[in-house]
C-alpha cells in the first residue's frame, strides 16, 4: 500500500530546498509517492498522510514562510505522521551538539507538533548570494559572518541515512493504518510567541 507523503519546505537560498528534493528522491525510491513543495505555496495537506517538514533557522528563529505554514497546518499536522529537519549550522568549527538546543527550542515553540523523527544538517554559506537583511548584517563590525569564508556542511551521507529511517517509520505507520500517528500527542496546543 502506498501512503502519499509531502516534504514542505522554506527555503532562503536554496540549500535547505535542495536537501528537501533529495530527501523526497529518497522517500520516493523507497515506495511512496511523494510530493515536493515550499511551504508558502501550498493551500492544503488534507491529501497527505505523513509530511516532512524542512527549515533553516537564521538567528535562532524559523522563516516567516515555516511559522506560517505551522500556525495554519498545525490542527491538520497534529493528525499526521511529521518528521522535521533544519539547516543552521554553517560554522565548520561548531558542532550538531552545540546548534541542537536551538533546534530543540524552535520545536518546543510548537507544543503540540510531536515529530517521530528531527534532524539537524549543516548548511551552505555563500556571502556572496546574500541579500538585504542578510548583506547588512554580515557587514556589521561585530558579526563572525564576515570572516566566514563559503562553506557547504551538508553531509549527503548522513541525510540519505536520515531519510531511510523516515522511510521506514512511514512504512510501518502506513501497516497500521487505523493507529494513530506517532507524533499524535493530545489536544492542540497553539504556538508559544
Amino acid at each position: 500500500m502506498k501512503a502519499r507523503i509531502l516534504v514542505a519546505y522554506a527555503s532562503h537560498y536554496g540549500a535547505t530546498r535542495e536537501i528537501a528534493e533529495f530527501l523526497a528522491a529518497k522517500l520516493r525510491e523507497s515506495g511512496f509517492e511523494v510530493d515536493c513543495s515550499a511551504m508558502r505555496e501550498l493551500r492544503t495537506i488534507d491529501d497527505y498522510r505523513g509530511v516532512v517538514l524542512g527549515a533553516p533557522f537564521y538567528y535562532g528563529r524559523w522563516p516567516r514562510s515555516a511559522r506560517r505554514f505551522l500556525n495554519r497546518f498545525g490542527p491538520a499536522l497534529a493528525q499526521r505522521d511529521v518528521a522535521v529537519f533544519a539547516t543552521g549550522r554553517i560554522e565548520p568549527t561548531r558542532t550538531e551538539s552545540e546548534v541542537r538546543p536551538q533546534l530543540d527550542a524552535l520545536l518546543d515553540r510548537y507544543g503540540w507538533l510531536r515529530p517521530f523523527a528531527s534532524a539537524l544538517f549543516g548548511g551552505r554559506w555563500d556571502p556572496a548570494a546574500l541579500r538585504g537583511v542578510d548583506r547588512w548584517m554580515r557587514k556589521l563590525p561585530g558579526s563572525p559572518l564576515h570572516v566566514l569564508p563559503a562553506t557547504d556542511l551538508r553531509d549527503w551521507d548522513e541525510i540519505g541515512a536520515w531519510a531511510t529511517h523516515v522511510a521506514a517509520a512511514l512504512h510501518a505507520a502506513a501497516a497500521q493504518p487505523n493507529s494513530p500517528p506517532p507524533n499524535r500527542s493530545g489536544p492542540l496546543v497553539p504556538a508559544r510567541r
